[in-house]
């Protein structure tokens, strides 16, 4: 038995050793880049008394500079995969969709190893229309060697038309 927990402390140990050097591997580069798959989640205006939600697949390429090793600045780009003919009656209203764009420029801070939080101004392309937004945000940095990783992530954007987005994706980075 005392050889058995001794084994598993060593393998702890030793998984929590590579594990903080593929933290630190991430972390040595200043610039990373990743592409996400997700799924957003769009409220179709709570505060008009309107409680459905439509579910939208997405996509997005995502841009980081770090400048310090806790805090950094990025770029965020989302499209939601909706078209007009993907459009739904919800609630007694229509919802008219154009494949949106959403564009922020986040400040990300890293308070501890792998999570990263996200807060910045945005904007949403659709239409000719340009609306603004707030992003707020989480993701979750997890190494997987040669400075690629794999990101899951929660965002928050809260749009000026009443109009808020919960988009839940996986993102694989590469730093450099």
């Amino acid at each position: 038995m005392k050889n058995k927990i001794i084994l598993i402390v060593l393998l702890l140990f030793a998984k929590g050793h590579t594990f903080a050097q593929e933290t630190e591997e991430i972390r040595d580069k200043k610039h990373r880049v990743s592409v996400v798959l997700g799924h957003s989640y769009l409220n179709l205006g709570f505060e008009l008394g309107n409680k459905d939600v439509l579910s939208i697949p997405s996509f997005g390429l995502d841009y980081e500079y770090w400048f310090q090793d806790k805090w950094g600045i990025g770029v965020f780009t989302d499209v939601e995969l909706i078209s007009s003919k993907d459009s739904q009656e919800l609630h007694g209203g229509f919802v008219d969709r154009r494949y949106p764009v959403v564009i922020t420029l986040d400040a990300l801070w890293n308070p501890i190893e792998h999570l990263e939080f996200v807060l910045g101004p945005g904007v949403i392309f659709e239409d000719g229309e340009i609306k603004d937004l707030v992003r707020i945000g989480l993701e979750y940095d997890l190494a997987l060697g040669h400075h690629w990783d794999v990101a899951p992530s929660i965002f928050y954007d809260h749009a000026t038309d009443g109009i808020s987005n919960i988009s839940i994706g996986i993102g694989i980075g590469k730093s450099f």
